[in-house]
């Protein structure tokens, strides 16, 4: 009697071991290595069928994360009970689990992505014209010399603002993405510059100084002011004195020219 006792008990204390490790081995938190399932998929459009390029796969609590192919196709290691996060510019977020008590240790299946739509607000687009004609209406604004720095101090302001949008933004690689509005006020702002400088030279050196100067009209002014060309640095750096001299030497060698012409 005493031995049957004995070997009860030892029965007993085998049977509690083997249920102790059998809970051990199928715990959430320290399970097998067959509970990891290769997930072998790939991602497609959901309207076009297309395979869906350099999206990024993550497991959100395996901590592990891969990209899909140019192809879609992607591979990445899962428990039974992961979740997979697959993001792609231009498609809605998806999430993927298994299907539940899933038998094997792979898994094989093509996943749908639905096309992101955003929403944005509405804009209104004005007849310009072509550059050309923007550029001669431009030209045509007769404004002081106080407007013009007021427009081009609020430019330089707008511009500023715009640029400290994208300050922060980081990239590993430095780049201008400009949008139509900028640009366009870049080249309104250059065609400002340079009518001021047209301006400033106007003022020193034109027809009717140059007649005055040398008595010269019609034609044979156009042909002189044709041959004299004073550099547009010289005239805006040098005294009205010092362009006066010049145009006297020029029409000097101008008369000279056209003596031996005869």
């Amino acid at each position: 009697m005493k031995r049957i006792i004995e070997v009860a008990v030892v029965v007993f204390f085998l049977a509690g071991a083997g249920a102790m490790a059998q809970q051990e081995v199928r715990s959430p938190v320290n399970q097998p290595l067959d509970s990891i399932v290769m997930v072998q998929g790939q991602l497609r459009d959901f309207k076009t069928g297309k395979p869906i390029p350099y999206a990024h796969v993550l497991n959100l609590r395996f901590h592990r994360a891969t990209v899909s192919d140019t192809l879609g196709f992607y591979t990445i290691p899962m428990r039974r009970n992961d979740t997979l996060l697959i993001t792609a510019i231009g498609y809605e977020d998806e999430h993927f689990t298994l299907p539940p008590f899933w038998p094997t240790n792979s898994f094989s299946g093509v996943l749908y992505l639905k096309e992101k739509v955003y929403n944005i607000e509405g804009v209104t687009v004005h007849g310009l014209g072509t550059y050309e004609q923007f550029k001669q209406s431009v030209l045509a604004l007769d404004l002081s010399d106080d407007e013009v720095v007021k427009m081009q101090e609020y430019y330089d302001k707008i511009l500023t603002q715009e640029a400290i949008k994208y300050q922060a933004v980081s990239t590993g690689f430095s780049f201008s993405l400009r949008s139509p509005e900028e640009r366009s006020l870049r080249k309104l702002q250059k065609i400002l510059e340079q009518q001021k400088i047209q301006q400033q030279i106007d003022a020193k050196y034109n027809k009717a100084i140059v007649s005055k100067l040398t008595g010269l009209k019609g034609k044979a002014l156009e042909d002189f002011m044709h041959y004299c060309q004073l550099p547009q640095d010289f005239i805006l750096k040098s005294s009205e004195y010092d362009i006066l001299q010049r145009i006297k030497e020029s029409y000097e060698n101008y008369k000279l020219l056209q003596d031996r012409k005869q």
